[in-house]
């Protein structure tokens, strides 16, 4: 049977794609090796029945406000967010904490607890670069990106550009000594910057820092984060597109510099009239599923490059009879009804300390945690009264001296000190309100989706040489490929990891444009 669209991998970038596709009118086909849609979309029993743990993707925070949100009219799928009043709290070792809301003034009082400039600080950037957090950082990020020439050009245009460009230069940590005074605050944001993988010390990064520092929205996907899956899924079939899972895809057909189709791991071929796209990391897609010897020399040397060699995540699910009561809400009670608590120590130092020692393959022995109680807001996740719980701790993927295969030997402790680490702050987490656990080491991660290369949450790393115009190759960050006919979708482009469909939006856009097809989003 022939379709005119094949896309390899039922990821949410690869069903927003075909979403955009089959309302186009296309013929389109999705095919994933897995039994189940979703990719990083993963909600699953893991701990007991009826408690819901969200193994990869907790919050989603750009889908809501997303085109694709709108367009592919997905509340009409069954797709529902609800979000919390109390988005984020710090708390630092001593029991103080940071509570950062959805309004910007409740957030400022806040900052002027610890310092009145920092929170006057806050305002003003609220204030500066607000409008352009809504109006341009947003939708750079549902189309393609632009040429550094291009983007510098327009920015220097404006003394708040030039400001960007600057930031643009900084680390994280460059930037929060420029701009707060107290160190509290500063690890708060800290924490805010680094959680897709940048280190504090790594250069290039002032864009999304401000981002980090203004907006912190956590849209909870109703039912867990599998639902947007599911709900992308019904957009794909209602519009006569076809899903099918449990077919693993062993090569990309090609006939001369086209591809034509896919070949599955039971060899049967399912020929593509018009294009191949594929939502598979780059390394598996091009040199597995194409063949080096079918690429150009120069951009097969790129694909072998592209790196996932940051920081992974040590995560822990558990199915809790009570929710986290913590020390630090005895000043401030906000920080019970967060949607996450983070401790991340007393200083930057501590944070840039602790991400040496992962780059040295070393367990952080101080808290890098963040907890999250997705049932706190969405009571169907867990049975009545009861909570599901996950725990992410920056950990690396390689332990030394024994690599990946090491976790064997320490997960379980490493477990029991990180949940001594949370009892300091909440103690009533004794171990009898811990009704069942499952840990997820970085190897668990990636053998969940090996997409996720090294436990790399983001797939590859998210660093200036793999974002924007570089992701996930200079040159080829238009999802466009040297293979006519092929074409990129996934988190690996631009705009990069994370539940937001713009890999799967943009995809789509060049494609349609490619293909004469009715672009009924324009």
């Amino acid at each position: 049977m022939s379709y005119d669209f094949i896309i390899i991998g039922a990821g949410h970038n690869g069903l927003a794609c075909a979403g955009y596709l089959a309302k186009a009118a296309a013929k389109v086909l999705v095919v994933e090796r897995s039994a189940r849609v979703g990719g990083g979309c993963h909600t699953e029993e893991v701990t007991l029945p009826g408690f819901k743990h969200n193994v990869c993707s907790v919050v989603h925070t750009h889908i809501p406000i997303s085109p694709v949100y709108r367009e592919l009219e997905l509340e009409r799928h069954g797709v529902r967010y609800v979000y919390p009043e109390h988005l984020r709290g710090t708390i630092f070792p001593d029991h103080r904490s940071i509570v950062m809301y959805r309004e910007p003034e409740r957030t400022a009082a806040e900052l002027a607890r610890y310092s009145a400039r920092d929170a006057r600080t806050f305002t003003q950037l609220v204030a500066d670069y607000g409008e352009f957090i809504d109006t341009t950082y947003l939708p750079l990020m549902y189309s393609p990106p632009l040429p550094p020439s291009v983007q510098s050009a327009e920015l220097e245009k404006s003394e708040e550009g030039r400001t960007l460009l600057q930031w643009q230069a900084s680390t994280p940590m460059q930037l929060l000594d420029e701009l707060f005074e107290s160190e509290e605050v500063k690890v708060h944001f800290l924490a805010r910057m680094t959680v897709l993988g940048f280190a504090p010390n790594q250069f290039g990064q002032g864009w999304i820092c401000l981002f980090r520092i203004l907006k912190a929205e956590a849209p909870i996907c109703v039912g867990g984060s599998q639902q947007l899956a599911i709900g992308l899924r019904s957009v794909v079939e209602a519009h006569g597109g076809a899903v099918q899972t449990g077919m693993a895809v062993q090569r990309i057909l090609l006939r001369g510099n086209r591809a034509t189709g896919i070949e599955l791991s039971d060899g049967t071929r399912i020929e593509a009239a018009k294009a191949v796209i594929t939502n598979v990391e780059p390394k598996k897609s091009f040199l597995r599923m194409v063949g080096e010897e079918f690429l150009p020399t120069a951009f097969a040397t790129r694909v072998k490059n592209y790196h996932s060699r940051g920081r992974s995540l040590f995560v822990l699910h558990l199915a809790l009879s009570e929710p986290p009561r913590y020390r630090a809400a005895a000043d401030n009670p906000s920080v019970n009804t967060a949607f996450s608590q983070e401790m991340f120590g007393a200083s930057m130092a501590a944070q840039l300390r602790a991400y040496q020692e992962i780059a040295l393959g070393r367990l952080p022995r101080d808290e890098m945690l963040q907890i999250t109680l997705p049932t706190l807001f969405d009571p169907s996740q867990a049975p009545a009264g009861k909570h599901s719980v996950v725990v992410w701790q920056y950990a690396p993927y390689s332990v030394d001296p024994g690599g990946p295969e090491g976790w064997r030997d320490l997960r379980e402790e490493y477990a029991s000190h990180l949940l001594d680490l949370w009892r300091s702050y909440a103690p009533n987490i004794s171990r009898d309100k811990i009704l069942a656990m499952k840990i997820q080491d970085p190897t668990d991660t990636e053998r969940l989706n090996d997409n996720l290369v090294n436990g790399v949450d983001v797939v590859g790393d998210m660093t200036p040489d793999q974002m924007g115009y570089f992701r996930p190759f200079a040159g080829w960050s238009n999802y466009r490929s040297p293979v006519d006919g092929l074409y990129m979708c996934g988190g690996y482009c631009h705009p990069g990891g994370g539940v937001h469909a713009g890999a799967g939006h943009n995809a789509a856009s060049v494609i349609a444009e490619d293909f004469k097809l009715n672009k009924w989003w324009d």
